[in-house]
């Protein structure tokens, strides 16, 4: 035997087989976090926009790690969450500049 074929060798082990990856605990918590920032985004825009920039760097943590597609789907849902949050602080934000310009007493929606 000249050393270079181990296919006869009873003493080999034999590997086993690679199960299933494990999934990243970050990117269900990126999943989890953008999912819940589309919710708050329509009543707590500030929440929605907090959880949403959360969202996006635990998927970009999860995804430099190894790639999933629930890193993805939670960079998705994030990044949705976070323009959602965006745009409705700014369209609440013209609505009572608009009503402000107009004369009517903004004071009374400022004080929630």
């Amino acid at each position: 035997m000249d050393g270079q074929n181990f296919q006869n060798n009873p003493y080999q082990q034999p590997t086993p087989p690679e199960g299933p990856k494990k999934t990243d605990a970050l990117a269900i918590v990126s999943l989890v976090l953008g999912i819940v920032s589309i919710v708050m985004s329509c009543c707590y825009t500030y929440l929605g926009i907090a959880l949403g920039i959360g969202g996006i760097i635990c998927s970009v943590m999860s995804n430099k790690k190894q790639k999933s597609g629930l890193a993805t789907a939670g960079m998705v849902c994030s990044i949705i969450g976070l323009v959602l949050s965006v745009l409705l602080l700014i369209f609440s934000a013209a609505i009572l500049a608009m009503l402000a310009s107009s004369g009517y007493d903004v004071s009374s929606f400022l004080n929630y």
